[in-house]
C-alpha cells in the first residue's frame, strides 16, 4: 500500500462547504510475490473519494516497463471527489519510505494522530495504521 498526505482535503463536506484538514490519499499494487524484484502485478485499488477504483490487471498503457504503475492524484470536475487514478500520463517518481524504515517517533505520530475533524462530517484515518490497513486491504481487494 502506497500512502500520501494532504494537509487539506477537497471533497464536498455538504451544501455550501467543501475542504476539510487532512486528507489521505492512498494506492495498493497487488502482486504475486512480496520479491519486488521477481514480482508480477496482478491488480491495483485505489481510494475513489468515495469507495475504491480497481482494475486487475492494470492495462500496459498505465505501466512502465510492467513492473511500475502510474499513479495520478485528482479531484473531480465538480469538486465533490478527491483519489488516486490510474494514468497514462508521465510524471516524476517518488521515493518510497516503508513502515518500518520510520523512527519510532514517526511510527508513533502517525499511529496515534486524531486526524478526525467533526465538523467535516468525515471520518479521516491514516490508511497505514495497524487497525485500519487490514480493514482497507480486505474492502480494496480486488478479485
Amino acid at each position: 500500500m502506497y500512502a500520501w498526505y494532504f494537509p487539506k482535503g477537497r471533497q464536498y463536506i455538504y451544501k455550501y462547504k467543501s475542504g476539510h484538514r487532512h486528507y489521505w490519499s492512498y494506492a495498493i499494487v497487488w502482486t504475486d510475490n512480496p520479491n519486488p524484484d521477481n514480482s508480477t502485478i496482478l491488480g491495483v485499488s485505489m481510494s475513489a473519494g468515495v469507495g475504491f477504483r480497481k482494475a486487475s490487471p492494470p492495462k500496459s498503457k498505465f505501466m512502465i516497463d510492467g513492473t511500475t504503475v502510474k499513479f495520478d492524484s485528482y479531484r473531480s470536475f465538480w469538486g465533490s471527489k478527491q483519489g488516486v487514478r490510474l494514468t497514462t500520463k508521465s510524471g516524476d517518481t517518488q521515493d518510497l519510505i516503508t513502515w518500518e524504515q520510520l523512527t519510532d517517533e514517526a511510527w508513533t505520530a502517525l499511529s496515534d494522530a486524531d486526524f478526525d475533524v467533526n465538523w467535516s462530517l468525515k471520518k479521516v484515518v491514516m490508511p497505514l495504521k495497524d487497525d485500519a490497513f487490514t480493514e482497507k486491504l480486505k474492502q480494496a481487494y480486488p478479485w
